[in-house]
């Protein structure tokens, strides 16, 4: 385990990172058999060819234009970027975007809540996501990694 300093809303906060990974995920085998189709195919759009270090599926739910059903968060760590992507089954609005790790070096895990706050990002259709500490951690590990 590697200790970084991040530095929030004026006060230093000393947390311990695990190391960022610098192998990626073998997308083919472990990452899209377990999206559900529509979810797959939008990362898909979204991060074309590019390697995939994380994914989390994530317990936070957005709206997707169905009066029955939210859709779900999933977060995907990228070699420079983060995506996130949230479509439902009759969904009309589907969510896709993909922000560099440069605009979120203020995202942090609160682990009362257990959410990840990513920061300052305007427009996301949600304030945090519910992920476990180890998922979460694993995420702040790629935004902050150095290279």
């Amino acid at each position: 385990m590697t200790e970084s300093g991040i530095t929030h809303g004026g006060s230093s906060i000393r947390v311990e990172l695990p190391p960022a990974r610098t192998e990626p995920l073998d997308a083919e085998r472990t990452l899209w058999p377990i999206l559900p189709r529509r979810e797959r195919f939008l990362a898909q759009q979204v991060i074309g060819g590019e390697p995939v270090f994380a994914a989390v599926r994530t317990g936070t739910k957005v709206d997707v234009g169905s009066w029955l059903l939210r859709g779900r968060v999933w977060i995907f760590a990228l070699a420079d970027s983060l995506v996130y992507v949230a479509c439902g089954g009759c969904g009309l609005r589907a969510h896709a975007r993909q922000i560099p790790y440069n605009r979120l070096r203020e995202s942090q895990y609160n682990h009362v809540t257990g959410q990840l706050a990513l920061a300052p990002v305007e427009g996301l259709p949600f304030r945090g996501l519910q992920v476990d500490p180890i998922e979460g951690y694993q995420v702040l590990a790629q935004i902050y990694r150095e290279d």
